[in-house]
């Protein structure tokens, strides 16, 4: 059973890997190291024990694991491996009990790169798992006047005050604007009750929002970048406990504001755009 998971995710990294390649591409995992021997950085924080979104863990710390995943972190190494027996391994305690051990990871620039646990990456991204407990060590980029930079501090300081990990804009401000949209204060910090709430909302706008048709109109908007346009065009209190099938139809509404070019180049407020 567990030798033919990792058959059928072997196949699935090797499709990825010659499609990457055959973009221009490079196969495997990106290692920070690389990235980093490039770029300023001006030192480190500890988060502690955080859980992270699996579809920002990217790469990995050093280029020695590198080429045993592809891209996607699906394996790729021979199925008579001790590699392969371990994958196998993990994947039995993942189906019988679930895997707790958190792994190990650094963050830089709001993507994360393995330390310790690829292989449970791996396993949970293949079962389409959604976050990861990890302990997150931040790399600070260096603080200039680039858009990177500063919509990067933007995000750290609201993480500072709401504990959310998963979202990113395309635009510095929107992070605070988005703290007000919540009914936030500048400096007010986020109960757990908040983000769960939050968290519950932003899964069904996504799921919304991950639909063909909305990719083709939102054009280089972020998931975020939309959800914002939402809350400011039907507000927070009279959404957030809403089921997907309540959320269909104002999210109809809303890919209406996808035609209305300056939304689009600066998300402003859309209040009253359908008589709110």
């Amino acid at each position: 059973m567990y030798a033919g998971e990792y058959h059928k995710a072997r196949l699935l990294g090797q499709k990825e890997a010659k499609l990457c390649q055959a973009k221009g591409g490079a196969p495997h995992l990106p290692v920070l190291e690389e990235i980093l021997a490039v770029e300023v950085t001006c030192g480190e924080v500890s988060l502690g024990l955080v859980d992270v979104p699996l579809e920002l863990v990217v790469g990995t710390r050093t280029a020695g694991r590198s080429r045993c995943f592809s891209r996607g972190f699906l394996p790729l190494m021979e199925e008579d491996s001790e590699f392969a027996d371990k994958w196998m391994a993990l994947c039995r305690a993942h189906m019988e009990e679930g895997i707790q051990d958190p792994i190990k990871v650094y963050e830089y620039m709001h993507t994360f790169y393995v330390v310790e646990g690829h292989k449970r990456v791996s396993v949970l991204r293949y079962f389409g798992a959604v976050s990861i407990p990890a302990y997150v060590t931040r790399i600070l980029p260096a603080r200039n006047d680039s858009l990177g930079s500063r919509i990067y501090y933007e995000y750290a300081d609201f993480y500072q005050l709401s504990g959310v990990n998963y979202l990113w804009f395309s635009g510095a401000g929107r992070f605070a604007r988005l703290q007000a949209a919540v009914g936030k204060g500048p400096e007010e910090t986020w109960s757990e009750e908040d983000r769960q709430d939050f968290f519950s909302f932003y899964t069904h706008f996504s799921a919304l929002y991950g639909d063909k048709s909305a990719k083709e109109l939102a054009g280089r908007l972020t998931t975020a970048d939309a959800m914002l346009l939402f809350l400011d065009t039907f507000g927070y209190d009279q959404v957030k406990n809403c089921t997907p099938a309540e959320l269909k139809p104002k999210f109809s509404q809303l890919r209406e504001a996808f035609s209305v070019k300056e939304a689009l180049q600066n998300l402003v407020p859309l209040k009253g755009l359908w008589g709110r």
